[in-house]
């Protein structure tokens, strides 16, 4: 079954204050893994996400991400938020050419969980284009869905970082080289940011999008 993080940690993390049972992240040796395996299919795409996450691996990370990649984020209303594609994706979470630190240079310790809700396929004969360049139509293509909650612990010291905890679904399409990437990412909006009736969020944690946004990810 998968381990969730403790939402007390996630507010003692935001609030600031010292957690004297953290780990000295700076002390953790990290393991030597054989190369991730190709992604021939949707789930190992999943897989390899997990990998890319907690192993911090920006090249593993671009492999993952079809060159049609977007990122995207809604507010309750259903009105876009957060809409950007690969290069500002890959701008956020570390440039390759080391020009400036992304999240995955930032946090010296990124801890992914994701809790799967629902699999299934969107065939492109459901999903046409209702104007040009819409990012939801796919009528020549058939895409494989993962939709789930994603818990990500990000640490930049012991003490202090953020606790993610959202719903979000990966869209995949399976390239002309037989791989599978991610070509839409799309979060669900926070309870709380939904009115006074919705179901209170967990406490201290904060939305990808936010945590993104922190590190240069811009609105539409």
């Amino acid at each position: 079954m998968p381990r969730t993080f403790p939402i007390a940690l996630a507010g003692l993390l935001l609030a600031g204050c010292s957690n004297p049972f953290a780990p000295d992240v700076e002390k953790v040796t990290r393991r030597e893994l054989p190369p991730a395996p190709e992604a021939t299919t949707a789930q190992v795409v999943m897989d390899n996400l997990e990998r890319a996450f907690n192993e911090r691996d920006k090249d593993l990370y671009e492999t993952l991400l079809d060159d049609n990649f977007y990122f995207m984020e809604e507010d309750c209303k259903g009105d876009l938020i957060y809409f950007y594609g690969k290069e500002e994706e890959l701008r956020i979470m570390g440039p390759r050419d080391g020009s400036s630190q992304g999240i995955f240079d930032i946090y010296r310790t990124i801890e992914w969980k994701y809790q799967p809700s629902r699999r299934y396929t969107e065939l492109g004969i459901d999903y046409p284009l209702s104007f040009e360049d819409d990012p939801d139509g796919h009528p020549d293509e058939d895409w494989e869905v993962f939709r789930g909650r994603v818990e990500i612990l990000l640490l930049e010291r012991p003490d202090e970082g953020f606790f993610v905890d959202q719903v979000m679904s990966f869209k995949m399409r399976e390239g002309d080289d037989g791989l599978w990437r991610i070509v839409r990412w799309k979060d669900d909006p926070l309870s709380t940011d939904c009115g006074e009736s919705a179901i209170t969020k967990p406490v201290g944690a904060a939305s990808w999008s936010a945590v993104k946004a922190k590190h240069g990810g811009a609105r539409p």
